[in-house]
């Protein structure tokens, strides 16, 4: 069995492990390839180098639409060159099948169709990979039309992924224009990080025996710390530069528009001596279930949505509503923002004072990527009237804040630590209170053993933390958390 040298196709992807789904559009000849996401609004196009061209390394071109004041859904493109120890590698999403094995005929929606199979033990890295793949033949054509890809991790006994494309419109013959990049005027960038492939990220090296190295320091950890716990879990293989993308916070700019925090000093003195010992607003109907927003930088978008979701529950007769952070992602460009390239809290809300946030069952779900921004054609929204920014460094303001406008976005710095956090009262010497880089919701307090500690939800999934929570101490300005809170208001 082998691929054609030239065919394109139509997938929609599904993650049994995040419960993401996507679309996908492929198209490949032997020196270039382009895959499209979320309906054509991201693209990537590869061409192989050439001697004595002007790329003779390679060229990735990315392109992505970008709405702001000026302009809806304008298509932005740049181009990273390759040089010659990182060339520009074609996007693979067919696996090479040269090793796979026919186990006969199985029946699928569209008929009976021949099933082939491969399973490969990378010891090595603790990685056990089993690949099914469902094909048709017309003739000495092999059709595929469903591929399965589960990656299994031996040392912490998990699955890391497990993804299925459903594929249609298999073609062999199409123009090659799909490969003209004149119409979107691309910028050419430095030639750094060009071979990056989200389609099938199979560069192992960079991770290779990082679950020993993390199974060292977390038994180390857990040994001498009684507060909280690491494990290995689905980061632990991850590459500094693949943790970058699961966070995403931009820099402030300067907050201007923000509406006074309408308590003095002594009114938060007087109003803490009646505050709960204990508070979760996820008791109060307030907080909507974990999301992951995996690997886009987006996530500004879920702390300052899940804040806007549990304010106006509190305006709504306690009515929770999904709120769509992809419009944020979409249609934000114009306010310290950059799609799945980061954002700031106060950026995302001056949007929204604009223009609202949509329910995500019109505007669509999270997916992933950049996409078209469509806020102009949503029927039902709801505009805040701005955001006030609490009195930093105070837990006390922060409880205040928290019980009576609650849930609030803050910002942390993310170590490596607390991507391994898996229970306890978290707390990091090593982290910053001023150099922060995720922004997360904090949705209530309490206290064990003597030990006060917040309540936060995240960003990276139920099956990370405490079903997607972490507990942080109240001490010392914890990696930042009393920072810059904020909450919103209608």
């Amino acid at each position: 069995m082998k691929w054609p040298k030239k065919y394109s196709f139509e997938a929609e992807t599904l993650s049994l492990t995040s419960g993401l789904v996507q679309d996908v559009t492929y198209w490949r000849v032997s020196k270039k390839s382009r895959v499209d996401f979320n309906k054509g609004a991201v693209k990537r196009i590869t061409i192989k180098g050439r001697r004595k061209s002007e790329f003779p390394f390679g060229v990735k071109y990315e392109i992505h639409p970008e709405s702001n004041e000026e302009y809806e859904n304008k298509f932005i493109c740049t181009g990273m060159k390759g040089n010659i120890f990182r060339q520009a590698k074609l996007d693979k999403v067919l696996p090479d099948v040269d090793d796979f094995v026919h186990i006969g005929k199985e029946k699928l929606e569209l008929g009976e169709v021949e099933k082939f199979t491969f399973f490969e033990d990378k010891d090595y890295i603790n990685s056990q990979t089993r690949q099914n793949l469902w094909v048709l033949q017309n003739d000495s054509t092999f059709i595929p039309v469903r591929y399965e890809k589960i990656i299994y991790n031996t040392w912490i006994k998990n699955v890391k992924d497990h993804t299925i494309w459903n594929i249609f419109n298999f073609k062999t013959d199409f123009s090659e224009d799909v490969f003209d990049i004149d119409e979107y005027d691309c910028k050419i960038d430095s030639d750094e990080d060009n071979n990056e492939n989200e389609v099938d990220d199979s560069d192992e090296s960079a991770n290779l025996d990082s679950d020993h190295v993390f199974a060292e320091k977390i038994e180390e950890h857990n040994k001498n710390n009684k507060n909280f716990e690491l494990a290995i879990n689905k980061f632990a293989d991850l590459t500094h530069k693949e943790m970058e993308k699961r966070k995403g916070l931009k820099r402030r700019g300067k907050s201007s528009g923000a509406i006074p925090f309408p308590y003095t000093e002594s009114k938060i003195a007087e109003m803490s001596d009646s505050l709960p010992k204990e508070y979760d607003a996820r008791m109060y109907g307030l907080v909507t279930p974990v999301k992951d927003q995996q690997d886009c930088g987006s996530c500004w978008t879920f702390g300052t949505t899940s804040a806007v979701e549990g304010a106006l529950a509190r305006i709504n007769g306690g009515r929770l509503m999904r709120l769509a952070n992809q419009a944020l992602i979409d249609c934000a460009w114009g306010y310290e923002n950059l799609g799945c390239n980061g954002g700031t809290d106060t950026g995302a809300y001056h949007w929204m004072m604009n223009y609202g946030m949509p329910t995500e069952e019109e505007y669509g779900p999270y997916v992933n990527k950049d996409g078209f921004c469509k806020i102009h054609n949503m029927t039902q929204i709801y505009k805040i009237k701005g955001f006030t920014n609490v009195t930093p460094f105070s837990v006390e303001a922060l409880k205040v804040a928290l019980v009576n406008h609650g849930p609030l976005s803050v910002s942390i710095d993310a170590t490596e630590m607390l991507t391994l956090y898996n229970g306890g009262i978290y707390s990091d010497s090593d982290c910053s209170t001023t150099n922060l880089n995720h922004e997360v919701t904090l949705v209530g307090y309490g206290e064990l053993d003597g030990e006060e500690y917040w309540i936060v939800k995240n960003s990276w999934g139920r099956d990370w933390g405490v079903d997607g929570y972490f507990h942080i101490t109240t001490r010392d300005n914890s990696c930042g958390i009393t920072t810059e809170p904020t909450y919103v208001v209608f």
